[in-house]
């Protein structure tokens, strides 16, 4: 029978084995500080380079704002302006009209799809107005084309020298019409009540003062007359 020592003395097998788990872990140690020097250098060489990286945006951006200044733009102003812009966006009363405003684009897209249905009907009804109009023996082609030669020798009629001297002459001016309808409604009452008349009805009428007045005014037409004549 084989006795294994129990007691605190290690064996030399047990010591090999120490011996190659804590080289195993220097090894390890030793790999992982060769890959954090490895970090560490590529971040000194960022930091030696960033004075020069930042130089360079420094040139870059100087050189976009002089050209934009050349070119008549002012930065500093729109950036001013873009800010205000964005306060004023960013204001309750504006993101809650914006949200008033999203909900009513949704109600517009409705109707924008139903859009198609709607105009599908009213060319329907359209046709059936054109067929029961057609059915009285009304020519609805013709009717417009007759309308529209209608409203072309209006308007034409319209820009004609003639119409432009009418209404330059003075017989449309509304004391004009009144004295012409005045002179309208007498001669309507005249025709209705037609009367003989002698060499002393004619003397005698010469004494009334309606009469009087209506000779006063051929008088002074005539005055006037004469002197648009000459």
């Amino acid at each position: 029978m084989t006795y294994t020592p129990t007691n605190g003395t290690p064996t030399a097998e047990m010591q090999t084995l120490d011996n190659g788990h804590i080289a195993e872990l220097l090894t390890q140690m030793m790999e992982r500080m060769d890959r954090l020097e490895q970090h560490l250098a590529k971040v000194n060489t960022l930091a030696d380079e960033a004075p020069a990286l930042l130089a360079m945006a420094t040139d870059t951006v100087d050189g976009l704002y002089r050209d934009a200044a050349s070119a008549g733009v002012d930065i500093d102003e729109r950036l001013k302006v873009g800010l205000h812009a964005l306060e004023r966006l960013t204001e309750p009363a504006t993101l809650r009209a914006l949200a008033g405003l999203s909900e009513q684009l949704v109600t517009l897209e409705q109707l924008a799809r139903q859009a198609p249905g709607f105009a599908a009907m009213t060319v329907d009804m359209i046709d059936e107005l054109y067929a029961a109009v057609n059915k009285q023996g009304v020519d609805i082609e013709g009717t417009i084309r007759q309308g529209l030669i209608a409203l072309r020798n209006f308007l034409t009629l319209m820009q004609s020298e003639e119409v432009k001297a009418l209404m330059s002459s003075g017989v449309l001016d509304p004391k004009t019409l009144q004295v012409m309808g005045a002179a309208a409604h007498a001669l309507v009452s005249a025709q209705r009540e037609p009367r003989r008349a002698g060499p002393m009805a004619l003397f005698g009428a010469l004494f009334n003062r309606d009469v009087q007045r209506s000779l006063g005014f051929a008088l002074n037409f005539a005055e006037r007359f004469g002197q648009k004549l000459g």
